[in-house]
């Protein structure tokens, strides 16, 4: 299973804890914005991945694999962060 930086998980809990209104870049380009409040294990290609899962902003289920994500934006005011690059 591959994995992000250990120091990454910090921030991405936080993400969920408080579900924030975030912006999601992933590496194809596709941005998505909306709200994540759980970190899960999914399956695909014969191997686990970790993925976060909520809601886009017009309340479409959303499970995104944390590896497809290369940047994350916090449009939340008065949050604990304001964005985490992923990957270069």
């Amino acid at each position: 299973m591959k994995s992000i930086k250990c120091e990454h998980y910090d921030y991405i809990e936080i993400m969920c804890l408080y579900q924030y209104h975030v912006r999601l870049t992933l590496h194809s380009g596709n941005e998505i914005v909306g709200r994540f409040n759980n970190i899960v294990i999914v399956q695909g290609d014969d191997q686990n991945y970790e993925a976060i899962c909520g809601y886009t902003t017009t309340l479409i289920p959303q499970t995104v694999i944390l590896t497809d994500i290369k940047l994350i934006e916090v449009l939340s005011t008065n949050s604990l962060f304001t964005h985490l690059t992923l990957s270069e």
